[in-house]
């Protein structure tokens, strides 16, 4: 069987580093390119400029990477690492599990600048390795190397994907519509300071958290968690926000979740089901009215180091038509810590083969107990992050912490 020599070899343009006299030091490399007519093409044209002029440009044939590259538009926030505080937005024209191609950049980049490039709520270093030539269909666009490439920024699994896959570039919207469903805006209380954070282990996932105005100082704590992963899962975890939005009027918390115990029987596959915490604090009285559906229990870690687990008062959603729940009460006085997470957080595996568990979430909250929400928020997810054997997730991962004032 005859083999294309497109199919295994690429080509590239470096610069000699004995002869380099590019900015900063850096020795130019420019590719891959698919065909060596393209690479000499582009060869002539940089040639054209004055410090080339005398062969310090040299043309290399390398085996290919095999990698998948997807055409694909997405925004980023891209800044220098030598002038951090300074950034501009740009957005991708394809993506790969190495590197990236980008349009609409705000700055002009030289050839092996360093650059620190954020997508979604993930950021990783990146070294400009090509610039697009005036005058081709690449002007204006530069191609970027990922320095840490199992960071996986663009939180996809490119390993079976191809560029013609109409499905590729749906889900992709579909996960930036699912993300909006997310609270964006905290209702103020005066009496607790409150932050969550959902990490998701594919592209689409069945956790859902929400904080809910309820007027008259009073927001509703929503966290649930839909059986499965992927695109099923989070069809279900949209469905059960609508329906949970769409009765935030009835004050009567065992009525609502009954009607939405009832919307998730009827309209979802019989094996389905979810888990959930619902919470209605009220900023007057410091009370936290409750019902839990078969959902890991919350932490209230006191002032004074006691704990309290706020246990299941119901059965899960989804799974029963006749259903029933009971409401349970306490409260959060200054001081406290109440913690409510799904179970991605506490089953994940570390490289022992021992599950985080519940007894190091807490301790852990107990050693970040006098920080704000935002700052334990981020300090369980590094922790979790260097607990975890593996760089991929098993399990969707959220958690919601307010603490008393």
């Amino acid at each position: 069987m005859s083999v294309n020599p497109a199919d295994v070899v690429e080509w590239h343009i470096f610069e000699n580093p004995a002869a380099t006299s590019s900015a900063e030091g850096h020795a130019i490399h420019m590719g891959p390119f698919a065909t060596e007519e393209e690479c000499r093409t582009v060869l002539a044209s940089l040639k054209q400029i004055p410090q080339f002029r005398h062969g310090a440009l040299e043309m290399h044939k390398k085996c290919r990477r095999r990698e998948k590259r997807i055409r694909m538009r997405m925004p980023v926030q891209v800044c220098r690492l030598s002038a951090a505080e300074t950034s501009w937005t740009a957005h991708t024209v394809d993506i790969s599990s190495m590197g990236a191609r980008l349009a609409g950049l705000g700055e002009p980049l030289k050839l092996g600048e360093f650059l620190e490039i954020r997508c979604g709520q993930r950021e990783a270093v990146f070294r400009v390795a090509w610039i697009g030539l005036p005058g081709t269909p690449t002007a204006g666009h530069i191609g970027v190397e990922c320095l840490s490439p199992e960071t996986n920024i663009w939180d996809f699994d490119l390993s079976s994907r191809t560029d013609d896959e109409p499905l590729f570039q749906e889900i992709a919207v579909a996960r930036a519509v699912q993300r909006k469903l997310l609270p964006r805006e905290n209702p103020l209380l005066r009496t607790l300071d409150y932050s969550g954070k959902c990490i998701q282990a594919r592209t689409l996932g069945g956790d859902y958290y929400d904080f809910l105005d309820l007027g008259q100082g009073r927001v509703g704590f929503v966290l649930a968690d839909v059986a499965g992963k992927g695109v099923a899962a989070a069809l279900v975890m949209a469905n059960l926000q609508g329906s949970i939005h769409n009765r935030i009027g009835n004050s009567d918390l065992p009525a609502l979740l009954t009607a939405v115990n009832e919307h998730i029987y009827r309209h979802t596959a019989p094996e389905v089901f979810a888990t959930l915490f619902f919470g209605c604090y009220d900023d007057n009285t410091r009370s936290l009215l409750y019902v839990n559906c078969g959902h890991s229990p919350p932490l209230l870690l006191r002032n004074s180091g006691a704990v309290e687990r706020l246990q299941a008062t119901a059965t899960v959603l989804g799974l029963f038509e006749n259903w029933d729940c009971s409401l349970a009460e306490t409260s959060l006085q200054s001081g406290d810590v109440l913690s409510m997470f799904t179970d991605g957080i506490t089953e994940t595996f570390g490289v022992d083969g021992k599950e985080f568990g519940e007894d190091r979430l807490l301790g852990l909250l107990q050693q970040s107990r006098d920080l704000d929400c935002n700052a334990i928020l981020k300090k369980v997810e590094a922790v979790l992050e260097e607990f975890r054997c593996s760089d991929q997730l098993q399990d969707d991962s959220s958690l919601v912490v307010a603490c008393g004032k």
